[in-house]
């Protein structure tokens, strides 16, 4: 049987396998289904040619295969191929005349989840008429949805199928064009009920449809131009759209509502569904509800009361303009009543400054007075952000697992600490809590894509279980026949040209960049130190979190180094070096002088500033070197002169780049460009390469940058401009790793909490104006927590942000949304620093860019709260913008006009 299954397919014989299959018994196809799998790998195994790829398998024997899974498998074995065996409708048909599974109408079914299916419509009906479906109403929307024609071709279609079409759409709906003239005809020539119609477009406000499908009913609404008298009647789906999440559907609904605020509008139904709407985010939704608002005042008698308790909540908008126009509404319309004076105190300390005078009857001016909030910057190293130390072999095994998962964390230091420590130390008991661990490892690496560091970590583990297993063959049995799968897996994967090698020695590790190579050699000498049994602990394993060694460690690990006259590894001292925490060394600084002696002692009186510059004896130049870069990377000591570094470009070293925002004239697809000059830089080989030079050079590889900015938390910038070039050239730029890069960064920079560099504030500048919500929240976060801690050179940021705008690299919009939501009255010392941040920002301003005005607003709303004035370089531009009509009146106020 299994062999008759060979011939068909190795001869491929297509036009036997239905006969084939049919002399089968039900037991008979279930037990060739293991063979049917394997033959599927066989043949879908790529074959990579000099331009192309292509399976091993041709078209027939894929046939071949397809109709064996659909006869002999259930559904969950033959999984979810929409596509493949019904290619061919004839064929499909077929084998479903004589063999159509029992779950073939489950399947059916759940394709309304298929990316794409080679079915469609009208196949359903003809497969339910045969009693092959029991078709759900989600089914027959959804594939009516991509099949806008022949609609009278069955009377159930428009009778029926069309109103599941309202309720379960297809996702591809809006983009089906033939939709939208053909609904409005089959309205017309009255097909299709009209109210009934009108009524589902409503209902989709609230059915959860993506924003296009939502979109989709909504303009069809709009498009039938309902009359005044059905929009009465469809009052209820209106009022009840306005709670929908999607601010399209709000917007269409608001629009219609005001056409009836004078004829029969429920304002009582209507004021239940107000607050939300004045509160939206969106400034078309909240503009649109004060609009209906002021449209039902003037046309109807009613209690003032009703409405106005709701439109107090307009007050959480920020906007100028929002509450002008709500003070104004209340102002003319609603007397100040005792309830309407409470309402509006609840919102008192949001109102601006420009809006309370018209308010004056209404609220109580009795502001909540702001604190004055200047803290130091707290220590990098304390208690509260010391690390786990492990304290034996079973801990080890317990938290391996954990740091091949989350590999760019300080879970991979403590993860290599303790395997110096304790990989020794197992018996005949212990030794057997390697085997989730080791399976967990060959799973991972098994995987395409997977974290260079996990990598190296996962090969670590393996190759320290097959150690295992050599001196506990019976305990560790399983790994044997776990390592050979995962053997197996990858010489499938090593056919194709672009795959490093993961497993084996950790020498033959492949490395893509430079970057890997230094990991990889670290790697190399953790592997030598397990397996000589030498526990002598690592210099750079984290101490305190995010990614910092203490300075008391440091000292203490050189100590017993020199006791043990050992020589450290040269990346191993530096990388210790760079994430030493440099803010408070007195205690470490005694330590030295009292313990060490030699170059050690020389290294880290120079390295913690007891020596301004390097005295004693140099024996190893590349720990000098890192020492002086990390210590002050803009000063070139001439001791240093004869190491052979002079080949590595200035900027790599002080972390200063040149950088200018530019026009491109119009013309380019990116209008307004970021741009930053990196040199090229090729690693040298050299005894004793820095650290640095394995990250600088290689101008494109991007995947490490998480492990950059902790590796060198002292001096940031190198990885900074690397995201900078790479991911910040253009405001809009929307790809998922990109954000994910620049997120990932934002989070770290804020995670280290020193005091930024050139690049950290050109960093920062920049996410502050980016296009993503949760990235410029970061970048206010950071700004915040600098300002609190006395570290932000406002000055210095408000240029950067100044000469992005000046050429309009962003939406101001961005920036202003940002200062109002997160940044504004948050203390008296946020609200001056915020004053000195717009001010630098207005100085690289020339001509008025979009959306200048907004941001005038927000100065003016900062100068108000800090009973301040525009100084005299703004008020010389402020004179100029005037001219503008539309800065006109923003103008005269700052110039108190």
């Amino acid at each position: 049987m299994k062999e008759r299954l060979y011939e068909i397919l190795n001869e491929e014989q297509i036009h036997e396998i239905i006969p084939f299959l049919k002399r089968l018994t039900a037991e008979e196809r279930k037990t060739l289904v293991p063979s049917i799998k394997k033959m599927e790998r066989e043949i879908s195994k790529i074959v990579m040619t000099k331009n192309s790829y292509h399976t091993v398998g041709s078209a027939n024997q894929h046939s071949i295969i397809d109709i064996a899974s659909f006869v002999c498998m259930d559904k969950k074995n033959f999984g979810k191929n929409y596509w493949s065996l019904f290619r061919n409708a004839e064929q499909a048909e077929q084998i479903l005349e004589w063999g159509c599974p029992e779950w073939f109408s489950d399947f059916i079914n759940e394709s309304v989840d298929a990316e794409f299916t080679a079915f469609n419509y009208q196949d359903i009906l003809g497969w339910t008429k045969k009693g092959y479906v029991q078709p759900r109403p989600e089914l027959l929307g959804h594939h009516l949805s991509n099949y806008p024609s022949n609609l009278d071709q069955h009377p159930e279609t428009l009778e029926t199928h069309f109103w599941y079409l309202c309720e379960y759409p297809s996702k591809s709906l809006p983009f089906r064009k033939e939709w939208f003239p053909l609904v409005q005809k089959l309205v017309g020539e009255k097909k299709i009920e009209r109210i009934r119609f009108l009524r589902e477009c409503l209902l989709a406000a609230n059915r959860n449809f993506n924003k296009n499908v939502t979109g989709w009913f909504m303009d069809a609404f709009t498009a039938l131009k309902p009359t005044e008298n059905e929009l009465i009647e469809l009052q209820d789906e209106l009022l009840a759209g306005l709670a929908s999440a999607q601010s399209k559907a709000v917007n269409t609904i608001l629009n219609h509502l005001k056409k009836i605020a004078g004829a029969g509008i429920k304002t009582e139904e209507l004021s239940h569904y107000l607050p939300n709407l004045l509160s939206s985010e969106v400034k078309t939704v909240v503009a649109s509800g004060l609009s209906l608002t002021e449209k039902i005042f003037q046309r109807k008698r009613l209690d003032p009361e009703m409405l106005g308790m709701a439109l107090s909540t307009a007050f959480v908008s920020k906007d100028d303009g929002i509450q002008t126009k709500a003070a104004k509404i209340i102002l003319k319309y609603i007397p100040p009543s005792e309830n309407i004076k409470e309402a509006l105190s609840h919102y008192s300390d949001n109102i601006l400054t420009n809006v309370r005078p018209l308010l004056e009857k209404y609220i109580e001016d009795n502001q909540q007075e702001l604190e004055v909030i200047t803290t130091e910057s707290p220590f990098l190293i304390s208690d509260a952000n010391k690390v786990r130390v492990l304290e034996n072999f079973e801990d080890l095994m317990f938290f391996l697992p954990v740091a091949i998962e989350d590999p760019y964390s300080q879970h991979c230091d403590i993860a290599l600490d303790g395997f110096i420590r304790f990989a020794n130390e197992v018996d005949a008991e212990s030794v057997k809590l390697i085997e989730p661990v080791f399976l967990k490892a060959c799973k991972t690496i098994s995987k395409w894509e997977v974290p260079y560091l996990s990598v190296l970590l996962c090969n670590l583990i393996i190759n320290y279980g097959l150690n295992l297993l050599e001196k506990y063959p019976d305990q560790l049995k399983n790994l044997e026949k776990i390592y050979k799968k995962t053997l197996e897996e990858e010489a499938a994967r090593e056919t194709y040209s672009n795959y490093q090698k993961k497993l084996g020695p950790v020498e033959k590790v492949g490395a893509e960049s430079p970057a890997m190579k230094a990991f990889r050699e670290l790697a190399i000498y953790i592997n030598q130190k397990i397996k000589s049994g030498d526990n002598v602990p690592l210099l750079f394993a984290i101490t305190h979190s995010p990614c910092w060694v203490s300075p008391v460690s440091l000292v203490e690990k050189l100590e017993i180094y020199q006791n043990k006259n050992i020589e450290p590894h040269y990346l191993d001292v530096q990388l210790a070096l760079q994430r030493c925490a440099l803010d408070n060394i007195s205690e470490a600084l005694v330590l030295a002088e009292e313990k060490l002696k030699g170059e050690f002692k020389d290294l880290l009186l120079f390295f913690f500033g007891k020596n301004a510059v390097p005295k004693g004896k140099i024996e190893h130049p590349s720990w000098w070197m890192t020492a002086g870069i990390t210590r002050s990377p803009k000063t070139v000591f001439k001791e240093f002169s004869s190491f052979g570094y002079d080949n590595i470009p200035v900027e790599f070293i002080s972390g200063e780049y040149q950088w200018k925002t530019i026009d491109n004239k119009k013309n380019s697809y990116y209008p307004v460009e970021l741009n930053i000059t990196i040199p090229k830089y090729h690693l040298e080989k050299r005894k004793e390469p820095l650290f640095v030079e394995y990250f600088v050079a290689g101008q494109k590889e991007l995947s490490e940058i998480p492990a950059l900015m902790w590796c060198f938390p002292n001096t940031p910038a190198n990885a900074l401009a690397k995201v900078i070039k790479h991911c910040l050239f253009y405001s809009g730029i929307a790809e998922v790793y990109e954000r994910n890069l620049v997120l990932n960064t934002a989070q770290a920079l804020y995670q280290i909490k020193k005091p930024l560099d050139g690049m950290g504030y050109l960093f920062l500048g920049t996410i502050f104006l980016d296009g993503d919500k949760t990235i410029r929240g970061t970048a206010a976060e950071i700004w915040l927590e600098h300002v609190s801690h006395q570290m932000m050179d406002n000055a210095q940021l408000g240029k950067v942000i100044g000469l992005h705008e000046k050429l309009e690299w962003a939406p101001v919009k961005r920036l202003t949304d940002l200062i109002q939501h997160h940044m504004l009255n948050v203390s008296k010392t946020h609200n001056a620093a915020l004053e000195e941040l717009i001010f630098n920002i207005l100085l690289q301003m020339e001509e008025p860019v979009t959306n200048l005005k907004k941001l005038l607003e927000v100065y003016h709303e900062v100068l108000a709260l800090n009973q301040s004035e525009a100084s005299a370089p703004i008020l010389q531009k402020l004179n100029d913008w005037k001219e503008n009509s539309s800065l006109k009146k923003i103008c005269n106020l700052l110039l108190k006009k």
